[in-house]
């Protein structure tokens, strides 16, 4: 596995003008970081140049590399925040990387929030180079992906997990105005029609990224001002108790109360 490794840095198969070399090499690295945080430190050994060639791969006219790009950065951050530090350290990715969640291709635009997600969820320690992200993530949740919508809605949540800095910027923007939308667009004018709401994992995902952005005073006091427990309160009403949406609902009333 090891030589495996050294042998795609010595060949530099990620620099490789084939797409189709590109996107195996970039699944191979993707589904070890996804498999084990134990890879990573063998990644990082064996593979340096990854950082520049993710890089270079977020730019390409290839929408299959730009996509695939993007999810092995994600897997890259699924277990922890080992390679934060190193994505800080390449002065292109970040900014490439919130670039794509405005891509025209669909792929992209899912795969690019998720990465922005993932590489918010551990440590605040990119907070600061994805604030840019924010704006982008926003117009995402009016996306026609439910995974997408569901992604951004996730990234929005992760960017206040760890920390109250970026509960300013997120204000500014609505943001929590533009989650509460998303939930009540869903919301059916009556009760039997109430299974497109509890099948969109965007609608969960939402409500669970307000609940994160309850703990902290200033967007609690937003939430408070847009009447976001009066949604919560309809969303109980018409949703089963064992319900994720019902769930979430009832935890966004608490961390309100």
């Amino acid at each position: 596995q090891h030589n495996g490794l050294k042998l795609l840095q010595s060949r530099r198969l990620l620099d490789s003008s084939c797409t189709t070399v590109v996107v195996d090499m970039l699944l191979i690295i993707s589904q070890l970081a996804r498999l084990s945080a134990s890879y990573y430190p063998q990644l990082q050994e064996h593979v340096p140049s990854i950082y520049e060639d993710l890089s270079t791969i977020l730019a390409s006219s290839s929408a299959s590399a730009r996509a695939k790009a993007c999810n092995t950065i994600g897997n890259m951050s699924r277990h922890s925040d080992f390679f934060y530090q190193h994505f800080a350290r390449t002065p292109r990715l970040i900014p490439l990387l919130i670039q794509l969640c405005s891509d025209h291709d669909p792929a992209c635009r899912k795969f690019a929030s998720f990465a922005v997600g993932n590489s918010a969820f551990h440590s605040p320690l990119l907070y600061n180079e994805l604030t840019p992200a924010i704006p982008p993530l926003i117009r995402l949740l009016s996306d026609d992906d439910e995974k997408t919508r569901a992604n951004a809605a996730g990234a929005l949540g992760n960017l206040v997990r760890n920390s109250v800095d970026l509960c300013r910027v997120m204000i500014e923007n609505k943001a929590l105005e533009a989650l509460l939308r998303l939930v009540q667009m869903r919301i059916p004018s009556s009760s039997g029609a109430r299974d497109a709401l509890l099948a969109d994992s965007s609608v969960k995902i939402a409500l669970f990224s307000l609940g994160n952005m309850s703990v902290h005073a200033p967007c609690k006091a937003t939430l408070h001002a847009i009447s976001a427990s009066a949604v919560c309160e309809t969303l109980v009403q018409i949703c089963p108790a064992d319900s994720q949406v019902h769930k979430y609902a009832v935890r966004l009333l608490q961390k309100l109360q």
